[in-house]
């Protein structure tokens, strides 16, 4: 492997999507990942979302570039097979609900306890501890208990106070990418002091601490004569234009009278109420119903292509909506070799995203294709010193 963190090993106990997500951006930038799933069946998410042959890209994404052993955890042979994997381990994660993993004896401090430099990240929907610990949470469920449903459902004009979802796992996602930031950190820590952690994390409090910088800024300021203000992503207005959809942002004075100017709205720019992003703040109304009737029927009249170009010349922020099915073929996003396809050996032809950090002393390669349940059991059981065992671990089903 290559890529900053060659070298590093992570066992993942963990399934379903911010567990996985993050040991696997933890292999994308090289770091030798061996995922422990169930005998069977396997990791869950390998049954959900578009399959081939019984294989799901969405299981592909969240864990390639791992190696698979597959283990009977209810067996107390396996749970040494994972103690003795975590004694050579840099890094442990899982995402069991608060308890399980103390209970089958691979918790922090019995893995510790044979490893002091352990990194050991555990995932949960609503903490460790607390009245809600141990209650079963998907996205959908946190996005609820966050305000994150409230904060969307403001786009509803007719029907503010309408919570409305995000249509993606918007909470697993980021979840994993604060999960794999806080173990590079304490990998960073560890080479000072040379003592692991144990890291807790949750996705309502990823969540919480997600939005709070800028949809929830009314409630930063605390006390009275506060001047409430719509947040900056309120600037962003998708409009209709003659053969498409597209985006325009503007924050600053000159980005608003260049997109006046680009609208032909040369009325609009000069007026005093709009002369600044103060005076446009204080008569936002006014403003709104001006651009509704004015900037729309503008837009209407330009085609996508005629829009940007306009946009580009008076330096306005303007983005064309790119359906999910064209992004491979935008210009931008084939300049930046974004998409890269690779054979499956079950699955086929897969096309997946490459890692978005590019590391110029460090170049990661993307890893290879999921692997298939307990693909590398053998393997990885020699590999740990445990060759003699392979045979009676699989006459008894311990492994697979």
């Amino acid at each position: 492997m290559s890529g900053p963190l060659a070298g590093f090993r992570v066992v993942d106990l963990s399934a379903v999507v911010s567990g996985p997500l993050t040991a696997a951006l933890l292999a994308d930038q090289g770091a030798d990942v061996i995922k422990v799933e169930r005998t069977g069946a396997g990791d869950i998410q390998r049954h959900v979302g578009s399959h081939r042959n019984g294989f799901s890209g969405f299981f592909h994404v969240l864990n390639r570039g791992k190696r698979s052993i597959a283990l009977d955890l209810g067996r107390p042979e396996a749970v040494k097979v994972v103690r003795r994997l975590a004694a050579d381990a840099d890094v442990v994660i899982q995402n069991f609900r608060p308890g399980v993993a103390e209970r089958l004896g691979i918790g922090y401090d019995a893995l510790a306890a044979d490893n002091e430099g352990l990194v050991y990240l555990s995932i949960s929907g609503f903490g460790q501890t607390g009245p809600r610990a141990k209650d079963r949470a998907y996205d959908p469920i946190i996005q609820c208990a966050s305000g994150m449903t409230d904060i969307q459902g403001r786009i509803h004009h007719e029907h503010p106070d309408q919570p409305e979802q995000v249509n993606m796992l918007l909470l697993d996602k980021l979840t994993a990418w604060n999960g794999c930031q806080a173990v590079t950190a304490a990998l960073l820590a560890r080479s000072r002091s040379g003592q692991g952690q144990h890291i807790e994390l949750s996705m309502l409090d990823t969540a919480v601490a997600f939005a709070w910088c800028d949809t929830a800024a009314d409630l930063i300021l605390l006390g009275d004569a506060i001047e409430q203000r719509p947040p900056i992503g309120a600037s962003g207005v998708v409009r209709r234009f003659r053969d498409g959809w597209g985006a325009t942002m503007t924050l600053s004075q000159n980005e608003f009278e260049g997109m006046c100017r680009a609208f032909g709205l040369h009325d609009v720019a000069n007026d005093p109420r709009f002369s600044s992003l103060d005076a446009r703040m204080k008569h936002r109304a006014e403003l709104l119903a001006v651009m509704e009737s004015q900037a729309e029927d503008a837009a209407a009249m330009l085609t996508i292509a005629e829009a940007e170009r306009k946009m580009r010349e008076q330096d306005v922020p303007f983005a064309r909506v790119n359906r999910l099915a064209e992004l491979p073929d935008d210009e931008q996003i084939r300049h930046n070799q974004m998409f890269r396809e690779l054979e499956h050996p079950i699955a086929g032809s897969l096309r997946d995203a490459r890692p978005a950090p590019r590391f110029a002393k460090t170049p990661a390669a993307p890893g290879g294709p999921a692997p298939t349940v307990g693909q590398h059991t053998r393997e990885i059981l020699e590999q740990i010193g445990l060759s003699d065992k392979i045979e009676h671990y699989y006459e008894q089903g311990i492994v697979c």
